[in-house]
């Protein structure tokens, strides 16, 4: 897709750009129940560039009667001028009257193509740009004036004009791109529910299982033995920010142990569990299963608590415990600390009471590796469905810096 030229316009020269002042008709005596009023669309309902309509407020016909100006309709494109600056989604689907809250602006009125536009506003360049410029010490803003001043390029026509036919088929090409990473997004939503639904049924206690302590079948924090560990060997190091909210280690860095030693970072190894203790780590599902690492010991976030299986026990069955709803639901319940800083103590884990097979008066080893191989077994198509996905999401970025900057033309 090329164009042999192109134009410069400013922003508010192709929409109309529209915003409302102050929060008025958006006190909590306003809300009214589902189909009696108007959503009110705030940046919170915007996920990956996509409406999310499940979570939305409702406001009074009254109060949405009376801003006439500020009305949403399917095309309309929502952008977020404050807070989460540059949040950006288009209007598609919408069956219900909407509106938008102090956060946002709306624009309308297209004389190009809307979502070639929308496509612009997310583009890495556009939205780096903005951020650059924004105004507020504490809270970043952009005034709907400047933002209306914001020059965005389209492919033209050899005579100069706007080339609008390029613009449709630009956004369609992304458009579809944007419908296999959709469709990629619900198989593996629909991975995740199977499984929490064969996590339900297959750790629920049956015949021949026992109810005992997680403290009887883990040592809880163990201590690693370090001793055989050289200053300048090289350790896996896993923070916070390298385990996911599905309890997956998704990456880490490898560092020189004498730099890590004495600054109290958890110590862990192969076949260990690590599981989050601080708020909201926990809550989000953060953890994983310790595996395949190269170096002698493993180091990582002091946030971390550390399961590690004893005899006869499967550090794979602990570990999809460990990321199973009702599990944290439980370790929730169970936080101590001050707000914000709230964590969950090694004593809850000590006590926590789970049902695990038995056989012959012991532990079944044997059942417990069968039920972790089927829900690891889900584990690995998520995982592979994510790679793909990872790999379509490339792909469009690349897709969107080549048709969307006349530069690469």
């Amino acid at each position: 897709m090329s164009s042999e030229k192109w134009i410069h316009k400013k922003l508010g020269e192709v929409c109309t750009i529209h915003g409302r002042i102050g929060f008025r008709g958006y006190t909590t005596d306003d809300l009214v129940e589902k189909g009696y009023g108007a959503i009110t669309f705030s940046p919170s309902d915007i996920h990956d560039s996509k409406l999310c309509y499940d979570n939305c407020d409702y406001i009074s016909w009254f109060k949405y009667e009376e801003s006439p100006e500020i009305k949403v309709f399917n095309g309309d494109i929502l952008f977020c001028k404050t807070a989460s600056i540059g949040k950006c989604a288009i209007v598609e689907n919408l069956k219900e009257k909407a509106t938008i809250n102090p956060q946002f602006v709306v624009l309308k009125d297209f004389t190009c193509d809307s979502k070639y536009l929308y496509y612009k506003l997310i583009s890495y360049d556009f939205q780096t740009h903005v951020l650059g410029i924004t105004g507020g010490s504490t809270i970043k803003t952009m005034s709907q004036e400047k933002l209306g001043l914001e020059p965005i390029s389209f492919p033209a026509l050899p005579d100069g004009s706007p080339d609008i036919a390029a613009q449709r088929r630009i956004a369609a090409i992304l458009s579809s791109a944007d419908k296999v990473i959709a469709s990629t997004q619900k198989v593996i939503a629909k991975y995740k529910q199977m499984k929490q639904g064969m996590m339900e049924d297959l750790l629920k206690p049956k015949e021949g299982w026992k109810m005992v302590r997680l403290g009887e079948c883990c040592e809880i924090n163990p201590k690693t033995d370090t001793t055989k560990v050289q200053d300048y060997d090289v350790v896996a190091f896993i923070r916070m920010e390298d385990v996911s909210n599905d309890g997956f280690i998704t990456s880490f860095s490898e560092r020189a142990y004498k730099s890590l030693q004495k600054k109290g970072f958890t110590v862990f190894q192969n076949d260990d569990v690590i599981f989050a203790k601080i708020t909201p780590c926990m809550e989000n599902g953060k953890g994983g299963l310790v595996r395949n690492m190269k170096s002698k010991i493993c180091m990582g976030s002091t946030e971390f608590h550390v399961l590690r299986a004893c005899a006869n026990v499967s550090i794979d069955f602990i570990y999809q415990l460990t990321i199973s709803k009702r599990f944290r639901q439980k370790a929730e319940m169970q936080m101590t600390g001050s707000a914000g800083q709230q964590r969950v103590p090694a004593a809850f884990l000590e006590d926590y009471f789970i049902s695990i097979p038995f056989k012959n008066g012991v532990p079944d080893l044997a059942e417990q590796r069968r039920i972790a191989a089927i829900l690891s077994g889900i584990d690995a198509k998520i995982a592979a469905e994510e790679t793909v996905l990872e790999k379509y999401e490339k792909v469009k970025k690349g897709m969107m810096e080549r048709l969307l900057n006349e530069k690469n033309e």
